[in-house]
Formats: structure tokens, C-alpha cells, sequence
């Protein structure tokens, strides 16, 4: 028995070991899975560092890809605007650590940002695992040593394979997604009715019915990173201003209690935290025809109703968010 155990012992030692020699040697080796993301920031980080005055960043996933017109916002705060909006399954402490590498004093950062990130918990995903290491290691090392054990450990093999066989790191050129399919302000193109196809009107038709009131009774979620990041805004000269996401209408986000309770109650609590919110959740929900391939996209012609709404509810200065900047 004691030599059994001391087998299984050796074994999973060096098992350990392999794994990690191979996390190692695959450290910033491009995916072809990460290169859409990737693609995308890099336009949209060279877009807001061309600018030299002051500037407004739109920090949220894709959501704000698909439904913010940036121009709109541009127009009417008399501000260059850069959509930073890429992919919420990047999770809130990513996004949230891109702002802050890209934003400077005087900015004024736009959160629409998706429910689901207010309910994150940080831990790592099979999307964030993958960019993180092939895109972005500097992230990854200004972790805590128990969250980097969790990238380690919670990567697919599948994933681990892939880097190990350097893939070959092509531009992506076709697709919706990618910086291809991107403006100069950094808000995705190609999403009239006529390019959305079967597949999209589907994948709508299909959309999930969100739990978020459940999951924020049970979950702690991102409201310490949100407020760390409030804090840094206020320490660093940066205005903030948060609004509704868009989402798919459903009868339950209305009907349901506890759900009803989550999208009432979250615009109090965001207040609370030293970041103004303007308008009303339900207000920013939409019926079907409006999206382009998920609940939370929208077509060309909605994304401008969108955000035509959003500004009807904003201040004409964005600094009156933050009388201090003035």
C-alpha cells in the first residue's frame, strides 16, 4: 500500500510538473481563438491614444460593441469617443484592467455594462484563460498568487495542447467578429437586416432567459472591483457615468420578483458607489427584431435608436457628473 501511494504521489508530481513546463513554454504563443479579441483591442487602443485631449471611452463588453453609436456620443459631448466594448466573457476584472491601462485624467468613461459582470466573481473562464495567456501575460502577473493558480489549473487540456502546437497567428479577415468588421471609433459594423442572416435571427429566437436576481442572491459578485474602480476613477481625475445595458425583453425580468427586484434595485446601488446612473434597466429592454445575433446585440438602425435614448438622459456637460473636474 505505502508503495502504491508513494507511485500515485510521483505520478501526479510529475504530471504537475509537465503541466506546468508546458503553461510555461506557451506564454504569450497567439490562438487563432484569442486573435479576434486581440485584433479588436489593438484598434481600439490605438484610436484613444491618437487623441490628445480629453476623451470618452465606453468600458463594457459587446453590448456596447453592438449598441452604442460612438459618434452619437461624440456629437453631443463634444468629445472624440473610442468604443472599448469587446466581449463581457473576457469577465469584469479584465475589463475593467483594460480601462484603466488605457484611460487618463480628465477622461470621462461610459459604463453600459452587462448585468452579468456585476454578479462576477473573478474566476477565470475558458475566454479569459485562453487571451490572458496567449495576449496579455502582464495581467496574469499582477494577480494574486491564489487567482494565477486558478488560470493554472482550470485550463482545458484541450486549450494546453493548442499553445503547445504554436498555431499559426493569422489576422482574422472574414467573420463577424474582429477588427475587420470595426470602425475608427471602435463600434462594429455590418449589422443591418440584411447581413444578419438565419443563423443570427435563430440565435436570437433562441436567447436564454437570464437568472440575474437568483444569481445576486447567492453571489457576492464584482460590487468590491467596481467600487475599487470607482475609488481609482475619483483618485486619478476620471469621470464616470454608468446606464442600462440593452437586453431581450422577457416577461420574467418584469414578472418575476426577484428578478424584477435586481434591475430596480441596481441603479441605487451603483449610485451608491460614487457613480451616477442614468435612466431605468426596463426601459432598455428590447423586443426581438431589434437584435442581431444574441439578446444582448443590436442591429444597425436599433443601435442608433439606442443610443439616441441613452442621450435624450444625459447631461449636456459630462463633467457635471463630477463637478470636481470642473
Amino acid at each position: 500500500m505505502k508503495k502504491f501511494w508513494l507511485g500515485a504521489a510521483f505520478s501526479l508530481t510529475t504530471l504537475s510538473l509537465i503541466w506546468l513546463v508546458g503553461i510555461g513554454r506557451q506564454i504569450s504563443v497567439g490562438t487563432p481563438s484569442s486573435r479576434w479579441v486581440f485584433d479588436a483591442y489593438q484598434l481600439k487602443q490605438a484610436s484613444a491614444e491618437q487623441v490628445s485631449g480629453s476623451r470618452v471611452l465606453i468600458v463594457a463588453g459587446s453590448n456596447a460593441l453592438f449598441g452604442i453609436d460612438s459618434k452619437i456620443i461624440s456629437e453631443y459631448w463634444q468629445r472624440p469617443t473610442v468604443n472599448l466594448g469587446v466581449n463581457a466573457g473576457l469577465g469584469l476584472p479584465y475589463i475593467l484592467y483594460k480601462a484603466k491601462q488605457i484611460a487618463r485624467p480628465k477622461d470621462i468613461i461610459f459604463l453600459p455594462m452587462e448585468y452579468a459582470l456585476f454578479l462576477d466573481e473573478g474566476y477565470p473562464n475558458a475566454q479569459i484563460i485562453d487571451y490572458a495567456l496567449a495576449r496579455d501575460p502582464p495581467f496574469l502577473r499582477q494577480l494574486n498568487r491564489v487567482r494565477q493558480f486558478q488560470y493554472v489549473i482550470s485550463m482545458a487540456p484541450e486549450r494546453w495542447v493548442q499553445g503547445l502546437r504554436k498555431p499559426i497567428d493569422s489576422p482574422v479577415v472574414e467573420g463577424t467578429y474582429g477588427a475587420h468588421h470595426l470602425d475608427e471609433r471602435g463600434d462594429q459594423t455590418h449589422t443591418s437586416p440584411e447581413e444578419q442572416g438565419d443563423a443570427g435571427r435563430a440565435s436570437v429566437a433562441a436567447a436564454k432567459i437570464w437568472n440575474y436576481g437568483e444569481r445576486a442572491s447567492k453571489e457576492n459578485g464584482g460590487w468590491k472591483d467596481i467600487q475599487e474602480f470607482a475609488e481609482w476613477g475619483r483618485a486619478n481625475a476620471i469621470c464616470m457615468v454608468a446606464a442600462p445595458t440593452v437586453l431581450l425583453r422577457q416577461d420574467k425580468y418584469s414578472l418575476n420578483l426577484t428578478e424584477k427586484n435586481f434591475f430596480t434595485t441596481l441603479p441605487k446601488k451603483i449610485q451608491s458607489l460614487g457613480i451616477p446612473y442614468i435612466g431605468q434597466p426596463s426601459d432598455f429592454m428590447y423586443p426581438s427584431n431589434w437584435f442581431f445575433d444574441t439578446d444582448h446585440h443590436l442591429q444597425d438602425w436599433a443601435r442608433i435608436r439606442h443610443t439616441e435614448k441613452l442621450v435624450r438622459l444625459l447631461a449636456k456637460n459630462p463633467l457635471s457628473y463630477c463637478p470636481e473636474l470642473l
